[in-house]
């Protein structure tokens, strides 16, 4: 929460947020943990692997936050360096969710697409975001409220 405290205005609330689907980076944590261990007597390269694993889960975790507020959808990527994306929720013109095979039954995340006037290609696509049709109800739960 204290992330966004520094970007919303003082009568802005955040409603609801959240990041990457925890199975996807729990899954991307084994996967690379796991290889680790198998390279183990290779000098050293499966301490790096497994170092790696669990830097990557925490980098993804940190570098990929979303917020939706009483205002606007929020999109904050990165670590050292940062892009903040807003957008105000009558901007809006249509919202889609897509799931593969993979990111429904494996990863239980998918991709929540957000159109906004004036473009004709997509303004906002939060991948890999977990049970994205959740996320799309609570979106317009608060798009319903705010008009």
């Amino acid at each position: 929460m204290s992330i966004w405290n520094k970007i919303i205005s003082p009568e802005e609330e955040v409603k609801f947020d959240f990041s990457l689907g925890k199975r996807y980076i729990c899954l991307a944590k084994v996967f690379f943990s796991g290889l680790g261990i198998l390279l183990l007597f290779f000098y050293g390269l499966g301490v790096i692997l497994i170092f790696f694993g669990f830097f990557w889960a925490w980098y993804l975790r940190r570098s990929n936050n979303y917020a939706l507020t009483n205002r606007r959808i929020l999109i904050l990527k990165g670590w050292l360096s940062t892009n903040l994306t807003s957008i105000d929720y009558d901007k809006i013109t249509d919202i889609r969710v897509e799931q593969s095979f993979f990111d429904k039954v494996i990863f239980k995340t998918g991709n929540l697409i957000i159109n906004t006037a004036g473009t004709p290609f997509p303004e906002i696509i939060l991948t890999l975001i977990e049970s994205p049709y959740q996320v799309k109800q609570k979106l317009d739960e608060i798009r319903e409220k705010t008009e």
